[in-house]
This record gives structure tokens, sequence and C-alpha cells, in this order.
């Protein structure tokens, strides 16, 4: 190889070089963006909301993304949220990113900071009354609802009785889950007697399904909406002695939840993926703050997992993955 080719090669080598170095210098140099998430509530207790603050955390982590996370203490305050909204709009992020808690109590308010601070807003989880939102992040609580449904199916018979323990009145998860449930029965819609309420709680849970059990001595079947209600319910049937007598579906794949379907508490539970919904909820926010396209709507993904399926490699998949496409 003579000179003027060995500089060639060189020069070559070094604009590849440049080429593939800078667009690294670039985004490094990029300013960090100010994003702050206000959850329904941060609970230690909960897998579900423990696991979408965990997305979201890695999701800022690897997106240069200076997340914030401001919550009220119980899933149902939705005037302590509303209160943070305000506030977190106020230091003027670059993006709210929120779980509302009520349908329509913070539609008004999300719709005034759109107007007065012209802040990007991104929803996890639930909506509000107007689509007020960049872009949604959520299961599709109806259609997982409705699967619901259609899989208590196999334990209702003419004489049944069915119960809903729902978590919080309206929540936009709690409302659509429960039509999809009640769509998925079809015909046997008219066996349910009763929804009652847990407000995101496992003791009030519990107690509501005692007391449902009471007044309807016949129940053969309670749907829990979400983790709370699930497995507070669960729990009231393992403690009366009911198990296989009232059969219970469940929501949310927490700990406590696969311990219920393991024992046969559950006949089975839908799955929601979290860490997926947190996740790409800031990864959405990050690309809609770079000019990126995003869709409107983004569907995390459920799945019903059976007793049957717990210990097969697909069933252990979906209960404890964590990011998956």
């Amino acid at each position: 190889m003579n000179k003027l080719t060995k500089t060639l090669v060189t020069i070559c080598i070094l604009g590849l070089l440049v080429c593939f170095l800078y667009p690294l210098y670039f985004q490094n140099q990029q300013p960090e963006l100010s994003v702050i998430y206000i959850p329904k509530t941060q609970d230690n207790t909960n897998d579900f909301w423990t696991t979408l603050i965990s997305g979201t955390q890695m999701a800022a982590e690897e997106y240069n993304v200076n997340l914030t996370i401001l919550s009220p203490q119980e899933e149902t305050d939705y005037k302590q949220q509303n209160k943070l909204i305000l506030e977190a709009a106020q230091l003027k992020p670059d993006a709210l990113v929120i779980s509302p808690i009520s349908y329509t109590e913070s539609t008004a308010l999300l719709q005034e900071i759109k107007e007065t601070y012209h802040i990007p807003i991104v929803l996890i989880d639930a909506v509000v009354s107007e689509p007020l939102e960049d872009t949604l992040i959520a299961s599709d609580n109806y259609n997982a609802g409705k699967t619901m449904g259609e899989f208590a199916l196999n334990y209702v018979q003419e004489h049944s009785q069915i119960g809903i323990v729902a978590h919080v009145p309206n929540t936009s998860t709690a409302m659509d889950r429960e039509k999809g449930f009640r769509a998925g029965l079809g015909e046997m819609e008219t066996k349910v007697v009763e929804t009652v309420f847990s407000y995101s709680d496992f003791q009030t849970a519990y107690e509501v399904t005692k007391d449902l059990l009471t007044r309807y001595p016949n129940l053969s079947l309670i749907a829990g909406l979400n983790e709370y209600s699930a497995v507070g319910a669960g729990n009231a049937i393992k403690d009366l002695g009911l198990s296989g007598q009232v059969r219970v579906i469940g929501f949310d794949n927490s700990i406590a939840a696969v311990r219920l379907l393991e024992e046969d508490i559950f006949s089975g539970i839908i799955i929601q993926k979290p860490f997926n919904m947190g996740y790409l909820g800031i990864e959405t926010t990050y690309q809609l703050l770079t000019g990126k396209k995003v869709k409107s709507s983004i569907d995390s993904g459920t799945e019903l997992i059976t007793r049957e399926d717990v210990y097969t490699k697909e069933g252990q998949q979906a209960l404890f993955s964590f990011l998956r496409d």
C-alpha cells in the first residue's frame, strides 16, 4: 500500500468515526427535558403502581429526562391530585404526565392548563371526560373487562349470582372494565346483583366482599376490577372457606394475586403490563417533545392468565415480565 493510499484510507476511517460519533456527541449536548409525572398514588404495598413508576424511572434515565414524581397519598383523592397538577403546571415543565383519578373532576383544570401554559399533556392508565391529552398510554380497559366477562361464562349457570368489586367510582378504568365485563357476560349480565367499591384499599375490599356474601348467600362469582379489589375479595373468600364455591376473577398480577391463583381462590386474572405502561409513557413523552410523530393512543397490553397457565413458560413470561414487545 503506497503512501497516498494509506492517507486516503486514514481519511475514510476518520470520516466514518466522525459520522458515527457526532450524533452521539450531539445527543449528549441536548438540554435535559423536564417532565413531571402525577400518578394516582405511590403505594409500596401495590405492585401495579410500584412497577409502573419503575418503568417511568427507567425510561427517564435512558432518555436523559429530568423526571419529578408528585402524587396524592390516596388513590381516591382527586382534590389533592388537582392541587398537585396545578402546582406542577406553574413550574412550567416541558411536559405533564398524569394518571387522572377522576374521569370528570380534572377535565376543566387540564383544559385551563393547556390554554394558559401550553404544556403538552400525556395521560397514563386513565382518561378524563374530554380528549385533552396529546397522547394516551393505557390498557384497553373495556376489552380487558370483556375478556373477563367471557371467561366468567365458564362458571355462570342458570341460578348463579355475580358480584362486582370495583375500585374507585368515577374513574375511567373502573367504569370501562365494568362495562366490558357486563358486555362479555352477554345475556348472563342479568346475573349481576350488585357493584360495590373498595376505594382502592385492601381491607375495604375484604369487608365489602364479606358484606356482599352476607346479603347474597347464593353468590357464586366475584369480579375484582383492580389489585386492591381482587386481592381483598380473594382473601375474604379464602378466610371464609368458600374456595371452589365462590369463584373469583381478578385484575393485575401482584405477588398476592399470583398466590391466590395458585391456591385456586382465583380462577383467572387479567394482567396488565404496568412496566410497559410507565416506560412507554415517558418514552412517548420524549418523542413528542423532540418533534417525533406519536400515536394518539397506545395500548400497553393485557392478557388473561388462568391457574393452568401459571407454570407454563408462556405464563411465567407474562406474569413476571418487564418490558416486552
